[in-house]
């Protein structure tokens, strides 16, 4: 049937507005989404492929440009499923270096998302705020690792070094800075601010039967009333020795998902800060070859990323590099949701619904 009052629009894959190189094909009337596509695929790299032909210690550089904004998180995740494959056992030390770097990842990811969806609804000052904060961090994570935005810091068994001498203190005051200006100034900028009430509050509803029928988890999930957090569910690392809340919200709107990344923000300070504090003596890492055989085998691990439950599926046949590698990537599933999400919205709702999800199309594609 044809709609005369209908128009399509193409946005992205190269888009100002637009996460990544998603593309969005809308279909229009006035000002208002009747149908939306998402089109996914200009950024596969072959990466589970890749796998194949790699030693099992030489696919953490992949790992890293999956989730790009959260590279640790993704290093921390293979090195993990590696292990349990393995059956290599990290020492305590590791155990807990590992939960900080998780944390400040997460931190970091969270900033890239409040600024990116601040900038969608015009508010540039939020966006430099962001940045301002996360290059704290990111001047840690650059003197812990010497790398930044991939910084290949996981191996087997571990990490390849140990904390610099002082970086507690480092670490601290950074933690202090970011947790008072979300406090005080993000809250002058969003919560107490009617422009951004009015564009994120009751835009963009997920309800729960979506969270469950597109199989979304993560933080989307928690803003929809969905109280699941695998570091608690089931933890792993140091989760299940540090006391945290999960932020949680009830109306699954825009707004909703801004709040529980940004409470996120000051839970992942206090797991760092008691981490800190108990963070024992000893090895950083186990001495482990790097070549490895690991016998036949499926090994499934899954951790809370930065947008949700990423999973491994690894399989091994005996050899020096893996037989099979699969990605459970949550923003792949939270993207088809968008198919639903965005209809009957004002065309520029659609692009801050989108920065909600906080997509990062490098583990779409993969």
């Amino acid at each position: 049937m044809e709609h005369k009052d209908r128009i399509r629009m193409n946005i992205g894959p190269v888009h100002p507005a637009m996460h990544g190189v998603l593309k969005l094909i809308l279909d229009v009337e006035g000002d208002t989404v009747v149908k939306a596509e998402p089109e996914i695929g200009f950024l596969h790299r072959a990466s589970e492929k890749i796998a194949e032909m790699r030693y099992f210690s030489n696919y953490y550089p992949i790992m890293d440009k999956l989730d790009y904004v959260s590279a640790l998180n993704m290093e921390i995740l293979y090195a993990s499923t590696v292990e349990k494959a393995a059956g290599i056992t990290i020492s305590e030390r590791a155990t807990y270096m590992r939960t900080i770097m998780a944390e400040i990842q997460r931190i970091m990811s969270h900033l890239i998302f409040i600024g990116s969806l601040g900038e969608d609804f015009g508010n540039l000052t939020s966006f430099i705020w962001a940045l301002r904060e996360r290059e704290l961090l990111m001047t840690i994570v650059e003197k812990i690792s010497g790398g930044r935005l991939a910084p290949m810091y996981m191996c087997n068994g571990g990490m390849f070094y140990d904390f610099p001498e002082g970086i507690d203190k480092d670490i601290l005051e950074a933690l202090d800075k970011i947790e008072n200006k979300v406090k005080h100034e993000y809250s002058a900028v969003f919560t107490k601010n009617q422009i951004f009430l009015s564009r994120t509050k009751g835009i963009g509803i997920m309800t729960k039967d979506m969270i469950k029928r597109y199989g979304i988890t993560g933080p989307i999930a928690r803003a929809s009333g969905i109280n699941r957090d695998l570091r608690k569910v089931s933890p792993y690392l140091a989760y299940d020795k540090v006391d945290f809340d999960v932020p949680v919200e009830e109306n699954g709107d825009t707004y909703s998902r801004f709040i529980v990344r940004l409470n996120e923000i000051l839970e992942s300070i206090k797991i760092i800060r008691q981490c800190l504090k108990q963070l024992p003596a000893g090895n950083y890492k186990t001495a482990v070859p790097w070549i490895i055989r690991i016998p036949k085998k499926d090994t499934f691990v899954k951790q809370e990323s930065s947008r949700g439950e990423m999973g491994i599926f690894l399989v091994t046949d005996g050899s020096d590099k893996p037989y099979r590698l699969k990605l459970r990537s949550p923003t792949f599933f939270a993207i088809r949701a968008l198919e639903e999400l965005l209809v009957n919205v004002k065309v520029a709702d659609a692009f801050v619904i989108v920065a909600s999800i906080d997509p990062v199309m490098g583990e779409v594609d993969r």
